[in-house]
């Protein structure tokens, strides 16, 4: 029979669930919070209930943890939420199930059953799984190793990958992994940045050109599509991609054939796709700036990436490598991090994630200079002011009041334009209007950042 974990507040949860699963023959755990939960699960499970709303924790952040636990267990979600508050996201993470409280014991024990056929016929055929090689993705917290079990199953496989993530995060790091793990492996990784070219560049770019398309053609030139012949294929900030050019990529990418700016033959190449974007490629379809049968096609496996304010266990991990690597390259002594500075970039939410911290490493190292050991006085004055205020209560804010029920509302056309434009203005005070700075932390593209501007009427240097 099954071990089965149960992570509940309520008590008459518990005792109920434990009944009717102990019942059944099956050894039944429970737990009345996150941290006892944890603990329980680390002693090997077959399945865990799990309540999203408890007293220490929130059980959404806790799914990649359990589910590392021994014996890899199915999460099964219980709630008293209604309008499936968070359901997305909990099956996004890999949950088997997710169930509305109160829920029948037929429902329950119906659950339960699948998930324990499913683990039956997962051991009965399981084979030796080939060695991931991460690359230079770094890290073991469970969020960074679920998102490492997707690249894995990626690599095995030929299908389109959509990997999603903030700015920073290291998309371009796990569509290199994949390939590097993949039967492509001995072919070309080729890299396209949608975000930083022109439409009718980027056509060149990816199709390529003969002699004399246009003005300044001097010769035949091969795109980054033929040159992905064999290997991979890597589009970058793929929600930037132009509308006239979606249609184009769709064909390529459903025939694998396409034709160069001015020729009059097509061509073929035999590439796998691998995209990634930072922006929400559902609400661009839903607005129009975004096909959805394109969509579809890039995301036949979808891999999303923790931002790093997720992996509290990483950030020293990922700050002990940047800083060796910075004094290797500047040829200093390598260096030890203090307990005060490890306090700090624990404490501070990386907005613009491990590429932010990269940088930051790098000043710290510069700043250490032939120092052996760095402190919080070395790194960057925003990272250091970021931390001042933790901790200090927050004083209480009174509650708008609602406005009278006969009160003429504005439209949400309306009121979204008000708030795009209040959002941007404070995001252009903030940076000074440094575009680059503002895309890293509002986790926009450049461009987004241009055309959002453009849209409020917000001008992008300051009337200084």
């Amino acid at each position: 029979m099954a071990r089965i974990l149960i992570i509940d507040d309520d008590e008459l949860i518990r005792s109920g669930l434990s009944r009717c699963f102990g019942d059944l023959g099956h050894e039944v755990l429970t737990a009345h919070g996150l941290g006892q939960g944890i603990e329980r699960a680390r002693s090997g499970v077959d399945v865990i209930y799990l309540d999203l709303s408890l007293p220490d924790g929130d059980g959404h952040t806790a799914i990649n943890e359990l589910s590392a636990a021994p014996g890899g267990p199915e999460i099964i979600v219980l709630t008293g939420l209604r309008d499936n508050f968070g359901a997305q996201e909990t099956l996004t993470s890999g949950a088997w199930d997710y169930i509305q409280k109160p829920a029948t014991p037929s429902i329950l024990k119906s659950s339960l059953a699948s998930a324990l056929k499913y683990r039956e016929d997962k051991v009965a055929t399981r084979e030796p799984v080939p060695e991931f090689d991460a690359g230079s993705i770094i890290g073991d917290s469970p969020a960074i190793n679920r998102a490492k079990q997707l690249m894995a199953r990626a690599a095995e496989s030929e299908a389109s990958v959509l990997v999603l993530g903030e700015t920073g995060v290291g998309k371009e790091l796990a569509a290199l992994a994949i390939h590097r793990n993949s039967s492509r492996r001995k072919g070309p990784f080729v890299i396209v940045d949608c975000s930083n070219l022109t439409e009718s560049l980027l056509e060149s770019v990816l199709y390529g050109h003969v002699k004399g398309a246009f003005t300044g053609a001097h010769g035949d030139h091969r795109g980054l599509v033929a040159e992905a012949d064999t290997g991979t294929l890597f589009l970058d900030e793929v929600g930037e991609l132009p509308p006239a050019l979606q249609k184009s990529f769709l064909r390529v990418l459903q025939e694998h054939r396409f034709r160069p700016v001015g020729s009059g033959r097509e061509q073929t190449s035999d590439f796998r796709l691998v995209a990634a974007t930072n922006r929400d490629l559902e609400a661009m379809t839903r607005a129009g700036t975004f096909r959805p049968d394109l969509l579809f096609r890039l995301r036949t496996l979808e891999i999303p990436l923790p931002p790093l304010r997720d992996r509290d266990r990483d950030v020293t991990l990922l700050a002990e490598h940047f800083s060796q690597a910075a004094s290797d390259r500047y040829r200093l002594s390598r260096k030890r991090l203090s307990k005060q500075f490890a306090k700090v970039v624990t404490a501070y939410t990386w907005p613009g994630n491990v590429r932010e911290l990269g940088n930051v490493m790098e000043a710290a190292v510069i700043a250490a200079g032939h120092e052996p050991v760095i402190y919080p006085k070395h790194l960057p004055g925003n990272v250091r002011v970021s931390t001042l205020d933790k901790g200090k209560p927050r004083k209480q804010q009174s509650k708008p009041t609602p406005p009278p029920s006969d009160a003429p509302i504005q439209s949400y056309a309306d009121y979204k334009s008000m708030r795009d434009r209040a959002y941007f203005q404070q995001l252009m005070d903030l940076c000074d209007f440094d575009i680059p700075r503002a895309s890293r932390l509002s986790g926009l593209s450049i461009p987004s950042i241009y055309r959002h501007l453009a849209l409020a009427g917000i001008p992008t240097r300051s009337a200084k």
